[in-house]
């Protein structure tokens, strides 16, 4: 775990997996976690022989402040972050919040590829329900997260420490519910203690950086999708409550080379689990190694 100083002075936290590469995949975590949510796929990647970076955005953790951030604006940071650690060419996969993120780095010259996993749409896209399949509940918290940064802040504020302090305990109750959790345990349970570090890393400062990443998402992300030339892989589990399919559906239609994949019986956890293997594959394949 290290720390870079970028150009206008603030420190952003990343972790690497030792492999030697101008080549990499870069990791971008989902909302509300840090860079170590990726361990288990660093290792992974690592056994295949290829370089990966995670990094934390700002606000989370080890990672200073970006005041009023915008998706658009982490390709800055992420230019920097590869300009400093010598990677020549990259293939972004960001999971949930960290899909926007991910997709915004396709623009960037070095970037061959990117890998969505359970990823967030637009929220401002026209003709589009956002909220289709949602939980009133759900509902109710975004409308109010949207409004502004502070209508955000106060929500998250009187939440968050609901997240930080889930153990990997109490994570694992769901997992060991799936027909394939025995197949798949040791996984579970090495991914149960990363989330659970991870969220408790993200908030323990507070709900700010949540409450920033959330908006940026929730706000217009300063690109249009159909922006985005390179490949697209689109995975998505037809089973996840926490973002609807018919967002993957939606981002399917409206980027210019995707692949979609809807997965049977995967939530918006499992498919970081028993699907890790094959996204991995993917995410190699796309690298210009």
């Amino acid at each position: 775990m290290s720390s870079l100083k970028l150009s206008d002075d603030r420190s952003i936290e990343y972790i690497g997996n030792g492999v030697p590469s101008k080549s990499a995949l870069i990791l971008h975590h989902g909302t509300p976690t840090s860079m170590t949510v990726w361990s288990t796929w660093l290792a992974a990647a690592a056994e295949k022989g290829t370089r990966a970076i995670a990094f934390t955005r700002p606000g989370y953790a080890g990672s200073d402040r970006k005041v009023d951030r915008t998706v658009i604006d982490a390709n800055d940071d992420l230019e920097e972050i590869l300009n400093q650690l010598e990677i020549d060419n990259f293939v972004s996969v960001g999971w949930s919040g960290g899909g926007p993120y991910a997709l915004a780095s396709g623009l960037l010259k070095k970037c061959t590829g990117v890998q969505l996993i359970a990823s967030v749409s637009p929220y401002d896209a026209e003709d589009f329900d956002w909220f289709q399949d949602a939980t009133p509940e759900s509902v109710e918290e975004v409308k109010i997260s949207a409004k502004s940064l502070q209508d955000c802040i106060t929500f998250k504020e009187g939440y968050y420490t609901e997240l930080r302090d889930l153990t990997a305990e109490q994570l694992l109750v769901e997992y060991e519910k799936r027909s394939g959790f025995k197949l798949f345990e040791n996984a579970y349970r090495a991914f149960s203690k990363d989330l659970s570090f991870s969220m408790h890393d993200a908030l323990r400062d507070g709900a700010i950086g949540y409450a920033e990443d959330e908006y940026a998402f929730l706000s217009n992300w300063g690109f249009e999708t159909k922006e985005i030339q390179v490949p697209v892989g689109i995975w998505q589990g037809l089973d996840d409550k926490s973002v609807s399919p018919h967002m993957a559906r939606w981002l399917n239609a409206n980027i210019v080379n995707p692949t979609l994949k809807l997965l049977e019986g995967q939530h918006h956890g499992s498919i970081m689990v028993e699907t890790r293997e094959e996204i991995l594959s993917a995410a190699i394949g796309a690298l210009a190694l």
